[in-house]
């Protein structure tokens, strides 16, 4: 069989997700706790398109950014634009969040982040604008990911360093 072009993209992301899956199962009876059975079938598939009842084998706004910020050892930036009718009018949302890892960070990678933009159902990759000299341009922050807080309270001694004070 033929490839389709993009199949060369596919087998690297593959690897994505064996790495992702590997600090995944490193860490999950600590601060993944929360999607354990869904988050491995989604690390575990191979499907695509997902799409109807395969919907939960998608890369979630969740769990994945966290495993991603982790493996990577860099901060996600998630940002959401959804769109909606309600009463016969369009309402429009939009959100961003960041992610950072909870274990260790190369200080190297924090002005790279990593950026999904996630638009009618779909997740695209954005870049930042950057100064001369190469720093990122300033931006508006951010929220700091809800569960942050809560993961770091819970688990001290894997999350001894928060390192969300680097965008404050």
């Amino acid at each position: 069989t033929s490839g389709d072009g993009n199949c060369g993209f596919r087998a690297v992301a593959f690897e994505v997700k064996q790495k992702m899956k590997n600090i995944y199962l490193k860490y999950k009876y600590t601060q993944y706790i929360v999607e354990e059975y869904i988050m491995m079938n989604r690390l575990d598939s191979f499907k695509s398109p997902c799409l109807g009842n395969d919907l939960p084998l998608c890369f979630s706004t969740f769990t994945s950014p966290q495993v991603v910020a982790d493996t990577y050892q860099r901060p996600v930036i998630l940002y959401c634009y959804l769109e909606s009718f309600v009463n016969g009018e369009i309402r429009r949302f939009y959100e961003s969040q960041v992610f950072f890892p909870l274990i260790e960070i190369e200080m190297s990678k924090t002005e790279y982040p990593i950026s999904p933009l996630l638009s009618h159902s779909h997740f695209y990759s954005i870049d930042y604008q950057r100064t001369p000299t190469g720093r990122l341009r300033k931006f508006t922050k951010p929220t700091i990911n809800h569960d942050h807080t809560r993961i770091r309270r819970d688990n001290p001694t894997l999350c001894s360093t928060d390192f969300s004070i680097l965008y404050t």
